[in-house]
């Protein structure tokens, strides 16, 4: 992403603006490598300018400007003085106008080349310098033998590559790699080309930091490569730590490790390229209210990933973050990785090109995923984390559309790394996918878990799947969704039976359309969830606007402009919103009496993640009809959807620490055989008074006019236990087909054969001729002690109930309404 002229010259203008501005007293010295005037032992003026960048860095001070000329600067430059945070002292670092200096890692080697012996056009000097990285005319060559660092593979912990070794000698040699044979002290090249390296600049990485600069820096226009891997704290090209810090316009490209890393408060990356670096292009542990936009992304991890996984471009412990409008392509791993912590982030307007992940949003919260292109992706949006919007995307040909993985994994309770570490159990819950344009994503459209203990909530509707490649089945079970990682649903009526997801979302596929026309009952989707064509304005030409004429209009649903999460932002490093609870085993209030969860091999827990509890993020049936695809409007105002400022942030008492991740019931469905009558007439725990229905793990009812009083079905999960803490969540949906009736589903608890409610129901409520989406409801109940509690030994319920509300003068012989019952899942633990 190639800056233009005019671009070069707004920031010369930005850059004499900043000389004016700072004239009072701050020095301003010049770097001039090529110039043959140029001596580190001048003061540094225009005239008399200095010859290395880390002679001009010793003189800086805060307040003061160095401005780099043209040139190559084989160097090591870093910052000698104390860290200070002051962005009115801040010092400058950048390339002086119409200059575009190179600071280098690599230096030239002389040789004299001698061809080696044979058929193969090998060519060797001698070299006393371990030699990891080697270019030949700015090109790299690939290595053979052990790869980067070889202190890497004799530390062997968790920053050792997967892929240590890629062949072990001049054997393995093919043309465009090196050889670096440490007994020998030989440094071995085969060019590309097979041609004698005498007649190239041929350089080796020599150095391992380019820059290391820590307080309040701008750094501008710079270019950084060749740096190799020295191990932590040198093995990053750049590295800028403090507050408010700045880079822009730089490109760091080719180095051996890490390319950039940006830690601290209300810094802006902008308008870098960063590409070719053998890890991770860029990656921070620590950042807040961070902005980063308008980078170009590539080509990074080349050496593959590491034992820990970490590769391509890693963010930990981010927090009120911005990702805007950046180009990230051809990543062999993931693009953009938001892990551990990382919290309020708002990922908008990039684009992601033939990368193996474009987003994955891992153990953490609150994140805004919205108005990106996804093309030629391994996956598009991955997310394993809590209180996720994914909206207004567009996937074009990627594997695998959306994601949401929910199984148990640790996180970390601290969440700064200023914080003392504690482990704890993650939750994936809340995550909504909704307004999405997927086009021709063969391995699954959408992929969620089902509910479990660890995660649920997660839904996915109002999107609008494309296909255009040639179907391999009239029904269409090429639109695949997937339930977990390998149980596939191969069609869309299946994954709304089976899953109620997208039961609003729309279909585009010429050949059903030809189907349902036929009269192919075997599609089993009305006529009104196909569409022949997306009208999209040119999607060969990257334009996924949509016509005027698109069907596809007026088939999404409105956001409104603040989510139903509470979240408040930090205060400088104040962490104001708590994302996870305690749950470590030696964290419990009585851990001698706490039952440990098996959750991570390893790990012990006492109990479940509270947090956060079980929301729908928008409630859909209340929201105007909205358009998938990209939101135009967002992307003109700048302004997304927020989480909710104005609520108290969560927390999680002691109470909660009884909760285990074991499903007390004995058949989530209800679908096993049922004895009519109360609950001491039949042998076993389930019971009905109404046609309830039961079939493959769901119950459901037709509901009548005469159904004022609820129908039950009914299960007994034993004894009501002092100080225990009971959680009730399951899936509804009801709908009502009649002017006059409201139609009404219920989950709760109860007590004793005469089924007194304990706790506040879940209620889920549909006004006359309306519909409720699929939802995931919760109740809970906590026992009191035996003695103060009359329910404690009594036989304890969950209960699923339907019913109208509506005129009792009213008779009809068929339904009025309707409700459905999926997954009920019972979490209970005890008290000591």
């Amino acid at each position: 992403m190639r800056r233009s002229k005019a671009t070069w010259s707004r920031f010369a203008m930005i850059v004499g603006l900043a000389l004016v501005v700072g004239s009072g007293r701050a020095a301003v010295y010049h770097v001039a490598g090529d110039s043959a005037a140029a001596s580190d032992e001048n003061p540094g003026t225009e005239a008399r300018p200095l010859k290395t960048i880390s002679a001009a860095i010793k003189k800086a001070q805060p307040g003061d400007t160095v401005l780099v000329g043209p040139g190559v600067y084989r160097e090591e430059v870093e910052w000698p003085g104390e860290d200070w945070n002051d962005p009115e002292q801040r010092i400058t670092l950048a390339a002086a106008p119409g200059a575009r200096p190179v600071i280098k890692g690599s230096d030239p080697v002389p040789g004299p080349w001698q061809r080696l012996a044979g058929d193969r056009p090998i060519y060797f000097t001698e070299r006393d310098v371990y030699t990891e990285m080697v270019f030949v005319d700015e090109e790299p060559l690939r290595q053979v033998g052990l790869q980067g660092n070889p202190q890497r593979y004799k530390v062997r912990k968790d920053f050792v590559f997967k892929r240590q070794w890629v062949g072990h000698g001049l054997e393995d040699m093919a043309p465009g790699t090196f050889f670096y044979d440490d007994q020998a002290h030989r440094l071995y090249v085969w060019l590309a080309d097979g041609s004698d390296p005498s007649g190239h600049m041929v350089e080796a990485a020599v150095r391992n930091v380019g820059l290391l600069l820590r307080g309040t820096w701008t750094v501008r226009g710079l270019e950084v490569r060749h740096f190799a891997d020295g191990l932590w704290p040198r093995e990053q090209a750049v590295g800028v730590v403090g507050n408010r810090c700045i880079v822009e316009d730089c490109r760091i490209e080719h180095n051996g490790f890490i390319g950039l890393i940006v830690a601290g408060e209300d810094c802006v990356i902008r308008h870098n390229v960063i590409a070719y670096n053998g890890l991770e292009g860029f990656t921070s542990n620590v950042g807040y209210r961070m902005l980063f936009e308008e980078n170009e992304l590539h080509h990074n991890a080349w050496r593959g990933d590491v034992v820990c996984l970490t590769a391509g471009n890693k963010f930990v412990m981010w927090r009120d973050s911005k990702f805007l409008r950046n180009y990230w392509h051809d990543e062999p791993w993931t693009a953009l990785w938001l892990d551990i912590s990382d919290g309020n982030i708002l990922i908008a307007e990039n684009r992601f090109d033939n990368c193996r992940c474009g987003v994955y949003f891992e153990i953490s919260r609150w994140g805004i995923i919205a108005n990106n292109i996804f093309r030629g992706c391994g996956r598009g949006i991955w997310v394993y984390s809590s209180d996720v919007l994914v909206a207004h995307n567009v996937l074009d040909r990627c594997g695998e559309g959306i994601t949401v993985s929910g199984y148990p994994r640790t996180c970390q309770y601290n969440q700064s790394v200023f914080e003392p570490n504690k482990e704890c159990l993650m939750a994936v819950r809340n995550v909504l996918i909704v307004n999405n344009l997927l086009l021709d994503c063969p391995g699954s459209f959408i992929g969620i878990t089902e509910d479990t203990a660890y995660g649920a909530g997660n839904f996915s509707d109002y999107n609008a799947f494309v296909w255009t490649m040639p179907a391999y089945h009239p029904t269409g079970c090429h639109i695949n969704f997937m339930n977990g990682w390998n149980q596939l649903y191969a069609r869309l009526p299946e994954w709304r039976l089976f899953r109620h997801q997208d039961t609003h979302s729309v279909v585009v596929d010429p050949g059903l359309v030809k189907e349902l026309a036929e009269d192919n009952e075997y599609v089993a989707l009305g006529k009104e969830d196909v569409v022949a064509d997306a009208g999209l304005v040119d999607r060969e030409g990257g334009d996924y606007r949509l016509r005027g004429d698109s069907p596809l209009r007026g088939r999404g649903v409105g956001i409104p402009t603040v989510l139903n999460a509470p979240y408040v932002p930090c205060r400088g490093r104040e962490l104001r919103t708590r994302q996870w609870a305690k749950t470590l085993l030696e964290d419990a209030p009585d851990p001698a009496a706490a039952k440990p969860v098996a959750s991570w091999p390893g790990h012990q827990h006492y109990r479940l993640q509270p947090l956060p509890p079980i929301r729908r993020l928008i409630d859909l049936d209340v929201q105007p009809p909205g358009t998938p695809g990209l939101n135009e409007d967002w992307m003109k105002s700048g302004e997304y959807p927020v989480f909710d400022a104005g609520r108290e942030p969560e927390t999680a008492d002691d109470w909660e620490w009884t909760v285990y991740p074991d499903n007390r019931l004995a058949d989530p469905g209800f679908d096993k055989p049922i004895t009519r009558g109360g609950p001491s007439d039949g042998p076993g725990p389930w019971f009905t008074n109404g046609d309830i229905h039961s079939y493959v793990s769901m119950a459901c009812a037709n509901l009548l006019p005469a159904h004022q009083r609820p129908m039950l079905a009914v299960q007994r999960v034993g004894k009501i236990a002092a100080g225990c803490e009971y959680i009730l969540f399951g899936d509804m949906t009801v709908s009502s087909v009649h002017d006059r009736f409201a139609a009404v589903g219920e989950i709760y608890l109860a007590a004793g054969d005469e089924l007194q409610p304990l706790g506040t129901p879940a209620v889920a409520r549909a006004e006359p001729r309306k519909s409720r989406c699929w939802n995931t409801y919760f109740t809970r109940y906590r026992s009191g002690k035996a003695g103060q509690d009359e329910n404690v030994g009594k036989d304890l319920f969950v209960v699923i109930a339907g019913r109208v509300e509506g005129p009792a003068d009213v008779a009809a012989d068929a339904p009025v309404g309707f409700v459905r019952w999926d997954g009920l899942t019972l979490l209970t633990g005890e008290a000591s």
